[in-house]
C-alpha cells in the first residue's frame, strides 16, 4: 500500500481579535485487494483550534526555541484574563448607573413636560402648546420601545 500525505496549516482571523488555527490533513492511499484490483482512497480531516493559547502540539515546541516560553505564555494569558475581569467589574456597574440615570432623567423631563402642558391649558394657551408638550414624553417613550424591540430582534 502506497501513501501520500499533505498537511496545510493556516491562521483564520476571528471577530474577537484571537486567531483560529486550522489544519487540513489529507492522505491518499492505494489499496490492493486479494483479487488484484486496485482502489484509490483519500482520507481528509480538519482540525481547528481557537483561543488565547496555541495548540498543545505547538505549545510544547515553544520551549525548544525559548526555554521558559510556555510559562511566559501562560502568565500572559492569566494577566489578560485578570485584566478583562477587572474591566468587567468596573464597566458593568457603570453601565447600570448610566441606565438608571437615563431613566430618572427621562422621567423628570416627562413630568416637567406634563406639568407645563397642564399649566399651559390652565393659562388658556392655544391647544397646540399642550399637545406639543405632551408629545415630548409620548414620543420619547415610543422611541424607547421601538429601540428596545429592534435591539431584541436584531
Amino acid at each position: 500500500m502506497s501513501e501520500k500525505q499533505s498537511d496545510n496549516s493556516s491562521n483564520l482571523p476571528q471577530s474577537n481579535g484571537e486567531s483560529q488555527q486550522a489544519e487540513d490533513v489529507s492522505r491518499r492511499a492505494e489499496i490492493i485487494h486479494q483479487d488484484g484490483t486496485r482502489e484509490q482512497v483519500e482520507f481528509k480531516a480538519q482540525k481547528f483550534w481557537a483561543g488565547a493559547l496555541p495548540r498543545p502540539e505547538d505549545f510544547a515546541k515553544y520551549a525548544e526555541v525559548v526555554p521558559d516560553a510556555p510559562e511566559r505564555i501562560l502568565r500572559m494569558a492569566e494577566k489578560e484574563q485578570d485584566h478583562r475581569i477587572n474591566l468587567e467589574t468596573q464597566i458593568v456597574p457603570a453601565d447600570n448607573k448610566a441606565g438608571a440615570r437615563g431613566q430618572w432623567l427621562g422621567a423628570v423631563i416627562s413630568l416637567v413636560a406634563l406639568i407645563l402642558a397642564v399649566l399651559a391649558n390652565w393659562l388658556d394657551a392655544p391647544w397646540q402648546v399642550s399637545v406639543a408638550l405632551v408629545g415630548v414624553p409620548v414620543l420619547s417613550v415610543a422611541r424607547s420601545l421601538v429601540t428596545a424591540i429592534k435591539s431584541s430582534s436584531g
